[in-house]
Parts: C-alpha cells; sequence; structure tokens
C-alpha cells in the first residue's frame, strides 16, 4: 500500500495481438496481469484493463497512478504514453519477444507496418524484459536506460495443488495437445514435422490431435487434428489442465534456420511453464529456449527437428507410461520451482512504488 494507506492504481492498456489481426495479446496475460492478480489478492494494489484503442483510454490514464504496456508499438499507444507522462504517471513497458523485427514467416511482418516502439519507450520509466537475450539486445539499442529483468512466472497454486491434479490413464480418448499462435514456428524442416504428425497418426488411428491457437495454412493436410481455434490465457490453462492429455508436441525452429535464430533466441519457454505446471508431458524442439530449460528424458524430450526424431519420440512416448509419469512430475516440480509467481512480484511490485 501506499503512505497513505491506499492501493496502488494500476492501469493495464491492453492491445490487439501483434501476429492475429482482431485477436487479444497473450503476452498481457502471460506477462502482465498473472502477477498483478497475485499483488491484487496480496492487496498491494488495484488494476483495471483498458484497450489502447478504447475512447476511454485517457479517463482511465486519470484514474491510474502506474500504467503498464507490454509490446505496444503503435501510434495511438505512443500518444497515450505522452499523454500519462503529461499526468506524471508512472509507465512501465514489458517486452518479452524482439518485436524491432519479425522473421518472414511470422504474420508479425505482414500485418503491421508501423513501428513506434522505440518512441514510445523513450517515455517509458522503466523498461521489463523476460529474458537475458533480450536484455542484452535492448541494452544495446538503449545503453543509457537501465533495463530490468523481469523473470517469467505464474502463479501455480492458484491453477492448481498436486493434490488437485489426478491424471487418469482411463481417459476416454487418446489426446495430445498442440498449441501454436502465428504461423508455425518451424520453417526449413516443417515439412518433416508435419509428416512425422501424418505418420504418427496413421499408425495410431485412436489418437486425436486437440489444437489451440490460430489455424496455420497446412492444417488442411492433417485432418486427425481437432481444430479448438484460440481461447483467452486462462480458458486454455484450464483445459490442458483437465484435458487428460498424454503428451504434447512443441516445433520451434533451431540452428537448422539461420535465418531466425536470432529471433527464436529471444523467445521464452512459456509452453514448457504452462505444460509443465497442468502435468502434461511435452517433446519439444532442442531450440536453445528449450535446451536451456529441460533436461532431455527427465522433464521434457528434446528432439532435433527431423522426421526420425519426431516420429521416434511421439511413438516412444505414446507407448512408455513410465515415462510419461516421470516427465509429468518431475517438470511440475521444476516449474513450481524456478517459475513461480514470487519473484516477478516481487519485482514488479518495487517498480510499482519505485516513485
Amino acid at each position: 500500500m501506499t503512505k497513505n494507506n491506499k492501493l496502488q492504481k494500476v492501469l493495464v492498456l491492453n492491445r490487439e495481438s501483434l501476429v492475429a489481426s482482431k485477436e487479444i495479446s497473450l503476452s498481457t496475460s502471460t506477462r502482465v496481469k498473472e502477477v498483478l492478480d497475485f499483488l491484487v489478492y496480496k492487496k498491494h494494489l488495484e488494476y483495471i484493463e483498458v484497450f489502447d484503442s478504447n475512447p476511454i483510454a485517457k479517463r482511465a490514464i486519470d484514474w491510474s497512478n502506474v500504467m503498464i504496456l507490454s509490446k505496444h508499438r503503435s501510434v495511438k499507444s505512443l500518444e497515450l504514453v505522452k499523454y500519462a507522462k503529461q499526468k506524471k504517471k508512472i509507465v512501465i513497458y514489458d517486452l518479452d519477444d524482439w518485436i524491432f523485427s519479425f522473421p518472414n514467416i511470422s504474420q508479425g511482418s505482414k500485418i503491421y507496418t508501423e513501428n513506434y516502439a522505440l518512441d514510445i519507450l523513450k517515455y517509458c520509466d522503466f523498461i521489463t524484459v523476460a529474458n537475458s537475450e533480450i536484455l542484452k539486445r535492448t541494452k544495446s539499442i538503449l545503453p543509457n536506460r537501465d533495463v530490468k529483468l523481469l523473470p517469467n512466472g505464474m502463479w501455480i497454486d492458484r491453477l492448481t495443488h498436486p493434490s488437485n491434479i489426478k491424471y487418469s490413464t482411463k481417459a476416454k480418448e487418446k489426446k495430445i495437445v498442440f498449441s501454436n499462435t502465428d504461423n508455425l514456428k518451424i520453417d526449413n524442416s516443417k515439412q518433416s514435422f508435419l509428416e512425422a504428425l501424418q505418420f504418427f497418426f496413421f499408425k495410431n488411428p485412436e489418437y486425436i490431435l486437440d489444437f489451440y491457437g490460430d489455424p496455420f495454412p497446412e492444417i488442411f493436410s492433417l485432418p486427425f487434428l481437432h481444430f479448438c481455434n484460440r481461447i483467452s490465457y486462462q480458458q486454455y490453462m484450464k483445459i490442458i489442465l483437465s484435458g487428460n492429455y498424454e503428451f504434447a508436441v512443441i516445433p520451434l525452429g533451431s540452428n537448422e534456420e539461420p535465418q531466425n535464430v536470432e529471433f527464436n533466441d529471444c523467445k521464452n519457454p512459456f509452453k514448457y511453464i504452462n505444460y509443465g505446471a497442468a502435468k502434461v508431458p511435452g517433446i519439444y524442439s532442442d531450440s536453445k529456449i528449450y535446451k536451456d530449460n529441460i533436461k532431455n528424458e527427465v522433464t521434457g524430450l528434446l528432439v532435433k527437428n527431423e522426421y526420425d526424431d519426431w516420429y521416434k519420440a511421439m511413438n516412444d512416448l505414446s507407448k512408455d507410461k513410465y515415462l510419461q509419469k516421470k516427465i509429468r512430475e518431475e517438470a511440475f516440480r521444476d516449474v513450481c520451482k524456478r517459475f513461480n509467481i514470487y519473484q516477478p512480484a516481487k519485482i514488479l511490485l518495487s517498480l510499482i512504488f519505485a516513485i
């Protein structure tokens, strides 16, 4: 609480997704609202959420003491940040992707041509980033700014408790889960991944692949795929928690895609955090963000983006119930230890009350 014993008032300025037109930003939910919900629960603050396109945005700024943005880069957002500084508000800007250049495989390179992110950052009191790679690059383009690392965290106690997770091997359907926003995040080896999926489901027709996210061009080549569309982060977590999924597949371009390595190295292991918290074993591409966070055959399976590796991993994990159980338990334990909500909440709270 503030010195006069009043709750700090925080405005979350939301926006449209940078990679899917007319969709809501997921980063705002995973990086900002998750932490703020915890801080509200702890009675440190109150917050409201308003979109940058909403006509009442300036009134919301007037109400608040602090405004938080996440990867905003529109001219409208720039206008609102300038207004907030005129009103002497604290402005915090969070980055969990390298939004200054999108690879060609991303819709982000096609949907939005305007990018006022650097102009916006000039007016912000604090810049927070999700990982050390973004930290290094942000400091290189803003050498005179104090950029702070705000680690990824999840309020796991709210989502679930170990005693409340009851995995059943007697599920009515054999299900695998796959989630992806934007186009598939795999380019040079995309065909190998898709062919491995096709052969696995041909050999195992009793399985269903639930897909959550944005449609991609190759989706029609996967008749076994059950398209569930993009849903809110909170809905998604509840579904994968209770979905009785045997495992998840998480493809991401690695060293075989030199044109995308720099962008992918700035990404975050959100899918590992989500699936680990929900006790869903995952098969992950051996890209840097997953190699840095996953112990192979302990907290997940790491595979090269090649047909044989993907097919073997899916085939082996589908048949090895002991390995499924081991990964469920070890990944959950690891995520609870390394990606809990407490550290990011402590850091963000210190910034909210810094001025």
